[in-house]
């Protein structure tokens, strides 16, 4: 364990030398096109409104010219937990490498943990995208996120899940944040933004490649499921967003007979940005006809409502309130705060308060954005 730490420790102040001897050293897409940092990141790797644009129109920005890239990017980040579990350490070292490439109207995108928590690295997201402009609509195949308001695992802002995002209902294991793999197809028609999703399949883990932890059941799949997905603006700064998630689980419980559940999940939703002050929330709703095998039905909810507070463009001060029940209610409060060090060079620090636990979790993470020395 120790060598683990030496090597990540130099590894660390290599990425430092590299961020701060070149901070304007730029990643994939700021290359490709002649772009800062700043200008689709509000600190790496969260996105602002003109990136979260940028992402939703297949990594393009029109007719204009493309340049040669790296190909691929490092994401690293060094985490700190002041009272860690025993089970967890004070210092985690995690990275992810990113890569993006262009082929005609076809954009190849992989993000790939390198494993942290003892857990082992993978493919966390890789999908194909082609963008029309012409109907303005945009085609995902592959490993993806669902197009929620939020990124639910793989651009946080801070080090907690959102809400309900890693919720399981009874033996239904399957969350929001789980990256689908299957088909996302995604058009804005006037001003609303919808999307579709088909889903075959999911990965389970996270973004930096956590421990896996068995649970002793087997759930697949029984039926793709389907998404909807829209986003419409009723006022400046203010939009309104909803989410339908329909599916069915075959899970298998150790030494019991498989058995189908059921799923829907609805989400309800409003971002309103004014100034330097940011308001987001969302609510979920769910239900699960089978939890157990017996037909034994259950609702499960959740969501969040979050404050930011911008004192200059790339530092932001957080609180957000989390809730989830499934049937056990858990409610957090976090109070959070980052700042972009240099363009590629994020500090956050977390305090997270649980309702009827004593004390609160304090940790901090760095994360450092560098492109790959080829």
């Amino acid at each position: 364990m120790y060598n683990n730490v030496r090597i990540w420790a130099a590894a660390l102040l290599i990425v430092l030398w590299v961020a701060c001897a070149r901070s304007e050293a730029i990643p994939i897409f700021a290359q490709r096109y002649h772009l800062k940092c700043m200008t689709c990141h509000t600190a790496i790797p969260e996105l602002n409104a003109f990136g979260q644009s940028f992402r939703e129109h297949g990594y393009r920005l029109g007719s204009l010219p493309r340049h040669g890239t790296t190909v691929a990017a490092m994401r690293f980040q060094f985490e700190w937990q002041r009272d860690p579990s025993s089970a967890d350490r004070r210092f985690e070292p995690a990275g992810v490498i990113l890569a993006d490439q262009d082929a005609g109207k076809i954009n190849a995108f992989l993000h790939y943990s390198l494993g942290a928590q003892g857990g082992p690295g993978g493919v966390y997201l890789g999908y194909l995208t082609t963008y029309n402009e012409h109907t303005d609509a945009l085609y995902r195949v592959g490993l993806f996120e669902l197009p929620m308001n939020h990124s639910p695992g793989q651009r946080l802002d801070d080090l907690a899940a959102y809400g309900y995002d890693q919720t399981h209902v009874g033996l239904n294991d399957l969350n929001l944040a789980a990256p689908r793999w299957g088909l996302d197809a995604e058009r804005t028609i006037g001003v609303v933004h919808t999307a579709f999703t088909l889903a075959a399949g999911e990965y389970q883990g996270a973004a930096y490649g956590g421990k896996p932890i068995s649970t002793g059941e087997i759930t697949i799949p029984a039926r793709p499921e389907v998404g909807f997905f829209a986003r419409v603006p009723v006022a400046p700064g203010l939009d309104l967003d909803s989410a339908l998630l329909i599916g069915e689980r075959e899970i298998q419980a150790a030494g019991s007979a498989s058995f189908l559940d059921a799923y829907r999940r609805l989400g309800l939703g409003a971002h309103e940005s004014l100034g330097r002050f940011d308001l987001l929330a969302q609510q979920w709703y769910g239900l699960d006809r089978d939890i157990d095998g017996v037909g034994d039905a259950s609702g499960s909810s959740g969501g969040f409502a979050r404050f930011k507070y911008y004192p200059v463009p790339h530092s932001y001060l957080g609180a957000r309130y989390d809730s989830s029940a499934s049937p056990q209610a858990l409610r957090d409060w976090v109070l959070y705060a980052g700042t972009a060090v240099t363009p590629q060079t994020r500090v956050v620090l977390e305090r997270k308060t649980t309702f009827g636990h004593a004390g609160a979790t304090l940790e901090g993470a760095l994360t450092v954005g560098f492109p790959a020395p080829f």
